[in-house]
């Protein structure tokens, strides 16, 4: 689904320091996939937290793809455990009931 959310991402690994305000560009029941402007590494483990409430949950990065080179990259998390009421969307997909 389409929706931006303000979230943090803080990456979890010491080695690839990284915690900022960004914007979903699609949800679901699994993860997210997001611009950061910095190049996280496939497997990288996150915590990702709502900036409407708090709530937070750890995942990990699936995919990094440039979009502009060396400047920005689409990223996609995926929960460590789904959840489809995460996102606190009002009606939610049938297929996001885990």
């Amino acid at each position: 689904m389409s929706l931006r959310i303000p979230i943090i991402v803080t990456s979890l690994d010491p080695k690839q320091e990284f915690r900022g305000k960004q914007e979903t560009v699609v949800v679901n029941a699994h993860g997210c996939g997001l611009l950061l402007p910095v190049q996280l590494g496939n497997r990288t483990p996150v915590s990702v937290e709502l900036i409407s409430d708090g709530r937070s949950k750890s995942g990990r990065v699936v995919l990094v793809r440039a979009v502009i080179e060396n400047a920005r990259w689409l990223v996609g998390l995926e929960f460590d455990i789904p959840a489809g009421d995460f996102w606190a969307i009002e009606n939610p997909p049938e297929d996001w009931r885990v």
